[in-house]
């Protein structure tokens, strides 16, 4: 497998600018997935890896070797689309086999090589099929296989499973990460899909309006976001994020805003300045006095629920076990562990960071 760097790529259509500037180190054998919501710019970095569209700026390198203006079929990639591609008219093996007629295979090397793709993919029985006779899922499995036959460098996934259904969805995706586990397959996946960034990627990259936001884990993208954008982006329901002014109370700093007051427990006296604090709904626990409002609804979502709750002239999300023991109309009190605030800066939209001792209890 192979390293894929992307130095200063970016890309403008007129006087858009899709992609600008982005830096991105895909190390060999990483499941990297671009993240972020339609428009980012995600679908545009991949076709730029790809070869099927040439870049404004910045280089595309495939180890240490630069493929910005190669062509794409001289570059050791394969792409899977999000429409499968498939052609109808051929059968699953011949679908399977496709790029390695196109080299000039022998017909016996191809065999081999689809028979042995097919039985890692579970197609075994299906490769006499055409693909009107597939389900969705199985098309899928059809694409990556075409893909996996030709031994390439590196994958590229263009939100390949955005046309199943939720279950056939879970299941491929799942299927998806055992095959990368089991190649040590490098690949850059695009999908708008919290879910299959989350459960699927070794590092996540956020983008947002052609920029980079942020990239990590998994855990860390979603448990220290660097942006408003990341943080509002990610989790379901979104964490919370309230206008808010940080205050030295009695030399400890403290969060406040119309119906929060939000101690911190950290030791600093500095002067007050306006904040953006976040927490995330699962971080919030009925029964307290740091934030007050009134329930407006509760959403049931089978195991757990949501309580939506106006605190001052913001809606704040509860998520808890079912029953999470409020109704519509109840005024409520609710707590949140000082650990799991975040601040950022207004303006800059940046996360805010300090050092100090913890005030002592």
């Amino acid at each position: 497998m192979s390293r894929i760097r992307l130095e200063g790529l970016s890309r403008r259509f007129g006087s858009t600018v899709a992609v600008d500037d982005l830096h991105l180190d895909v190390a060999d054998g990483e499941f990297v997935v671009l993240l972020g919501p339609s428009g980012c710019g995600k679908s545009t970095v991949l076709r730029m890896i790809a070869g099927l569209l040439p870049p404004t700026g910045g280089r595309v390198m495939l180890d240490d070797t630069d493929i910005t203006h190669a062509p794409a079929r001289e570059r050791d990639l394969a792409m899977v689309f999000q429409s499968y591609a498939l052609y109808p008219h051929l059968s699953v093996a011949k679908n399977i086999g496709f790029p390695l007629r196109a080299r000039r295979l022998a017909k016996a090397e191809i065999r081999a090589k689809v028979e042995q793709v097919a039985a890692v993919l579970d197609l075994g029985g299906l490769l006499e099929r055409k693909p009107k006779e597939l389900s969705g899922g199985q098309r899928q499995r059809v694409a990556l296989g075409r893909a996996l036959v030709r031994d390439p460098g590196a994958f590229l996934m263009d939100e390949p499973l955005s046309n199943l259904d939720s279950k056939l969805r879970s299941t491929t995706r799942t299927e998806i990460s055992a095959l990368h586990q089991r190649l040590g397959a490098t690949v850059v996946y695009v999908t708008h899909d919290q879910v299959e960034a989350m459960t699927m990627a070794t590092r996540i990259v956020v983008l947002n309006h052609g920029k980079l936001e942020q990239v990590g884990t998994p855990e860390a993208v979603y448990d220290q976001p660097e942006t408003v954008f990341v943080a509002g982006f990610l989790g379901s329901p979104a964490m919370n994020l309230v206008p808010a002014t940080l205050h030295s109370v009695d030399g400890s700093l403290t969060v406040r805003a119309a119906e929060i007051d939000l101690p911190l427990g950290i030791a600093a006296d500095l002067p007050d300045r306006p904040v953006i604090v976040g927490v995330r709904p699962e971080h919030l626990a009925i029964g307290g006095a740091g934030l007050r409002g009134v329930v407006r609804t509760v959403e049931n979502l089978g195991g757990e629920e949501v309580a939506h709750c106006l605190v001052g002239e913001h809606t704040v999300a509860v998520r808890g076990p079912r029953p999470i023991g409020v109704r519509t109309g109840d005024a409520v009190g609710l707590r949140a562990d000082p650990k799991h605030l975040h601040l950022f800066d207004p303006d800059s939209g940046r996360r805010l960071t300090w050092q100090a001792a913890p005030v002592s209890v």
